[in-house]
Formats: structure tokens, C-alpha cells, sequence
């Protein structure tokens, strides 16, 4: 459940942040991109983008981005990872 009085750009922004510094350079190495959409009631959501619509792996790749950060972010309900177009 998301944290009561938590400011919504404040907690993205730490999170985007996160995802800049932790996850975007692995995911950039291999020719792709995290993209933050979106932070709304307690639910963030994701897109990859570049090499990630072809990679076999595509679906371990969310999966193990959304359980990163809920794991850094426990006052997330979930994280949501859009396919890639």
C-alpha cells in the first residue's frame, strides 16, 4: 500500500532516479530503455523500448524490473511493464 502523505513527484522522482542509476544501464547495454509513464495510486508503470521489443528474454527482463523495485520500493502495490512496440 502506498505510504499516506508520501508526495507523489517526490517518490517518482527517487524513483526515476533509481531506475536511471540501478537498471536503465543495464537494459541500455544491451540496446534498450526503461521508461517511467506513470505513478498513480500506489501503482507504477513502465515501458521498454529499443532492443527490448526483440529480446527472447523480454518478459524475465520485467518481471525482474518490477521485483527490483518493489523490493526498493515496498510502498508500491505494483509495478506494471508495458510490452514493447
Amino acid at each position: 500500500m502506498s505510504v499516506i502523505g508520501v508526495n507523489t513527484s517526490t517518490q517518482r522522482q527517487a524513483i526515476q532516479r533509481f531506475i536511471d542509476e540501478k537498471i536503465a544501464p543495464g537494459v541500455q547495454s544491451h540496446g534498450g530503455d526503461v521508461l517511467v509513464e506513470g505513478l498513480e495510486n500506489g501503482i507504477l508503470t513502465l515501458s521498454l523500448s529499443g532492443a527490448c521489443g526483440s529480446c527472447n528474454v523480454q518478459a524475465y527482463t520485467s518481471e525482474s524490473i518490477a521485483n527490483y523495485i518493489l523490493e526498493e520500493f515496498p510502498e508500491l502495490d505494483d509495478v506494471v511493464v508495458s510490452d514493447p512496440s
